[in-house]
């Protein structure tokens, strides 16, 4: 088995009888494909979805070079939930959320630092009251970064499955 792998088992094990839902928090994960991917260090996130359905955040390989292409999608459903992510220099999770049709926001997360969805009538809403996360407006083409339809958004029919990406606007 490779480096990446033991990796994963040994930070993936738990005390028997212990699970996630017991934990109360979910979304950890450990994503490794090179020896250059392993992170000694993690950054814990904390997001509440506010909304009655799941919200898709990508998560970017290199925080440092941080790009939603490739990134790492999770499904964060209703409720408080936590995502672990590994770093070796940039200290900041950098994460990628589709707020609309043609938007979407970068956000910069420190360790513990928290962030909330809501509902907006056209999309989603990003808020934190942390000084330490930044959200800011993505500036590339919201299309290429996966999102999950808002109940507000269904009832007006739309649907961020029919905003193709430009391929002008695309950023790698």
């Amino acid at each position: 088995s490779s480096f990446c792998d033991q990796t994963q088992k040994r930070r993936t094990k738990r005390p028997s009888g212990v699970t996630e839902a017991t934990m109360g928090l979910s979304g950890s994960h450990l994503h490794c494909e090179n020896v250059r991917d392993v992170s000694p260090f993690q950054t814990e996130i904390i997001v509440t979805n506010h909304m009655q359905t799941p919200v898709v955040i990508i998560e970017a390989k290199q925080h440092g070079n941080a790009s939603p292409i490739g990134g790492i999608p999770h499904s964060v459903p209703p409720g408080e939930h936590a995502i672990m992510s590994g770093y070796l220099k940039e200290p900041r999770a950098t994460l990628f959320i589709r707020t609309g049709l043609h938007e979407a926001k970068t956000v910069l997360v420190p360790n513990l630092g928290r962030i909330s969805i809501l509902a907006a009538p056209h999309g989603l809403k990003v808020e934190t009251v942390d000084e330490k996360v930044s959200i800011e407006d993505y500036e590339g083409d919201a299309a290429v970064i996966k999102g999950a339809d808002t109940i507000p958004m269904l009832l007006h029919n739309e649907h961020f499955k029919d905003v193709s990406p430009s391929p002008s606007k695309i950023q790698a």
